[in-house]
C-alpha cells in the first residue's frame, strides 16, 4: 500500500532540540511510524519527558543532554552512539534559536553574530559531521535540517539569524549533491508555528491577528504540519527528493514581497 512508504520500521532517527514543540513532535511522529529515537537537547527533564511518549508507542529512546555547540559534548556522545549504535537512517538538525545575535547591527558585534551562526548552522555542520559515518553504514539515510521562513524573508533586528538560516539552506543543497545517491539531504522551513517558543505571540490577542493576517491558511502552524514534513523526508516515500527546502508556513512564500511581514515583535533590542 501506499501508506507503507512513510513507515520507519527498523530504522534509528537522531533528533536534537527534541525537548519540547517541533522537535518532540517529530520524535513521536517517527515513534508512531516504527522508528527508535535518539533525542538531543539541553534539558533532561525535557527529554525524559519526550522518551517516556516514545517508548509509550513502543519504540526504544535514548537521551542525551548536550548543548550541540559544546565541541567536546558532541565528541563525547558520538563516541557513545558509535559504540552502541552500528548504523543511522535518520538525522533531524532541529536545534536553533535568534540567540544573542537578535538585535540592530547597532548593537550585535562579530561575537554576538557568530554565536548564533554557531547555534542554528555551525553546530547542524558539525553535527552531520560527527554522524557521517553511522549515516554511511545506513543503506538509505536521510538527513533533515530545521530552516525557517527567516531564511528568505525580511525583518529589522534579525540578521544574524536570517543569514544563519539561509546559510544551512545552502549547506543543505551543496551536501545533498556530495552525499548522493546514498544519503538525502533535506530541510524544512517553518513560518509562525505555535510552541513555548512563540508564546509571546499567542499570549497577545493583538499580536496574534496581527501574525495570522499575514498568514493565507488563517492561523498559526502547529508542530504536527513540521512534523508530517519531516516524516516524508525521512521515509522512502521522499526517495527522490534530495536537496530541496520544503515551505511549511501556511502560504506566506506565495503573498507579494511588499506585504511580508514577520511574527517577530518590533521591540527594541
Amino acid at each position: 500500500m501506499l501508506t507503507d512508504f512513510f513507515r520507519l520500521d527498523g530504522k534509528t532517527a537522531l533528533v536534537t532540540g527534541a525537548g519540547k514543540g517541533i522537535g518532540a513532535r517529530i520524535a513521536t511522529a517517527y515513534a508512531e511510524m516504527g522508528a527508535d529515537l535518539i533525542l538531543l537537547a539541553r534539558t533532561e527533564t525535557d527529554l525524559e519527558a519526550v522518551a517516556n511518549e516514545v517508548r509509550a508507542l513502543g519504540q526504544q529512546a535514548r537521551i542525551f543532554s548536550c548543548d550541540i555547540t559544546d565541541e567536546t559534548a558532541m565528541a563525547a556522545t558520538f563516541e557513545t552512539l558509535h559504540n552502541e549504535f552500528s548504523q543511522l537512517d535518520v538525522v533531524v538538525n532541529n536545534a536553533g534559536a535568534p540567540g544573542k545575535g537578535f538585535g540592530s547591527l547597532a548593537k550585535v558585534n562579530k561575537k554576538r553574530f557568530e554565536h548564533t551562526l554557531d547555534i542554528n548552522l555551525s553546530a547542524a555542520y558539525g553535527l552531520i559531521h560527527e554522524a557521517l559515518p553511522l549515516l554511511q553504514a545506513a543503506p538509505n539515510a536521510a538527513i533533515i535540517n530545521i530552516s525557517s521562513a527567516m531564511s528568505w524573508m525580511v525583518d529589522r533586528h534579525m540578521a544574524a539569524y536570517a543569514a544563519a538560516k539561509a546559510g544551512l539552506d545552502q549547506m543543505t543543497r551543496v551536501l545533498a549533491y556530495e552525499l548522493a545517491p546514498k544519503i538525502r539531504v533535506n530541510g524544512i522551513a517553518p513560518g509562525a508555528i505555535e510552541t513555548p517558543a512563540t508564546a509571546f505571540i499567542t499570549q497577545d490577542p493583538g499580536r496574534l491577528e496581527e501574525t495570522v493576517r499575514w498568514i493565507p491558511q488563517g492561523r498559526l502552524g502547529q508542530p504536527t504540519d513540521i512534523a508530517l514534513a519531516a516524516l516524508y523526508l525521512a521515509s522512502s516515500a521522499s526517495g527522490f527528493m534530495s536537496g530541496k527546502i520544503l515551505e511549511v508556513d501556511g502560504g506566506m512564500a506565495a503573498l507579494p514581497g511588499s506585504a511580508i511581514q514577520s511574527q517577530i515583535p518590533q521591540t527594541k533590542p
